[in-house]
């Protein structure tokens, strides 16, 4: 049977799963991130390049050798993870922590960090976030996808490419930034170190993925509907907004971002902002339809980022070409059926 694999990076552990073509999930890993140190009142983390590479590979090796021989026949990777950056030179060594930045403030934490290290400005050559530096570092492709072009407020949606005239504005050369890829598109194959790295077998597939809360969203329900996701969490809302088509020229209510979903050429509203002390469903829904939006259904709840991210794999591999067709089978499958390590700690 086939398998896809999803791996989600967050701030202290990653996560993956192998998903079959039925959507079973036939085995779950994890492995811890250590040595991240928070930057005191700024909820900022800067972890190091080499433990984070280290965790994701092993965290795909603990999942292989845990799925059955039938399940070994891999297509390829989905990613998904945290908002945040990291910079690279010109021999692509980092030139900085992996720093992981809440709130879409990504852009002004790299403006500051340049500030600070005005030598390095020159050095300069890369700026990744930090699950496409994991698949730069297993397979050599410069790449992105525009969930997390959205994350850093620099999205162009007319274009699905970064924003070159914020780019100018904040001072920042197009070269630094890697291509755009819709979630699902396929950008580039394991290569011999990744192999030996992830313990994985022969040259995969890697998708470009979507930030964590966008590859959450895909298994929580058809994302294509007017529906407000509002995390008990502290995450900011997101709402759903549709197929862009229907929107030539969506209206962004102030504190909110027009961001990419993980579905292909469907729009989303992302919040800035959100205050945890706040009820945000009702709140987020008045904001919405006050300019000039329709919400269907309001929801708290989240699946599993790696989940989505192994579902990107899927549609990357052409097994599933219609969102249609997956939220069909989505809706046959229950949760109880997947499978979960009994080793790993509840999410």
């Amino acid at each position: 049977m086939i398998s896809f694999l999803g791996l989600d990076f967050q701030s202290e552990r990653v996560n993956t799963l192998a998903l079959g073509r039925d959507l079973s999930v036939g085995g779950r890993a994890s492995a811890a991130i250590a040595g991240g140190v928070e930057e005191a009142g700024t909820g900022i983390l800067s972890i190091p390049s080499a433990e984070w590479l280290r965790a994701g590979g092993f965290a795909l090796q603990e999942l292989y050798s845990k799925l059955p021989l039938d399940s070994r026949k891999i297509w390829g990777i989905g990613l998904s993870g945290p908002d945040g950056w990291v910079a690279l030179d010109p021999d692509f060594e980092p030139l900085s922590d992996v720093r992981l930045v809440p709130g879409s403030r990504i852009l002004d934490d790299l403006r500051q960090w340049l500030s600070e290290n005005p030598r390095m400005e020159n050095r300069v050559a890369l700026v990744l976030s930090p699950k496409d530096f994991f698949r730069f570092r297993m397979c050599g492709s410069m790449a992105t996808d525009a969930t997390s072009v959205c994350s850093m407020d620099l999205f162009c949606p007319q274009r699905c490419d970064w924003d070159r005239k914020k780019l100018a504005a904040a001072g920042l050369p197009e070269k630094w930034f890697p291509p755009v890829f819709r979630s699902s598109g396929p950008t580039g194959r394991l290569n011999k170190d990744g192999m030996r790295q992830c313990g994985l077998p022969g040259s995969l597939w890697f998708v470009a993925g979507a930030t964590s809360r966008m590859a959450a969203m895909i298994p929580s329900g058809d994302l294509r509907s007017k529906k407000i996701w509002a995390p008990d969490d502290g995450q900011a809302p997101v709402y759903a907004i549709g197929h862009k088509r229907d929107h030539p020229d969506p209206v962004v209510p102030e504190g909110y971002l027009l961001c990419s979903s993980a579905i292909n050429d469907h729009l989303v509203l992302l919040s800035k902002e959100k205050d945890p002390a706040d009820p945000a469903a009702p709140e987020t829904r008045v904001e919405i339809e006050n300019s000039s939006y329709t919400v269907l259904d309001t929801t708290t709840t989240l699946a599993d980022s790696e989940l989505g991210a192994a579902v990107l794999a899927a549609f990357g591999s052409g097994l599933f070409n219609s969102w249609d067709r997956y939220y069909t089978l989505l809706a046959r499958k229950e949760p109880a059926e997947e499978i979960r390590d009994p080793d790993l700690p509840d999410r």
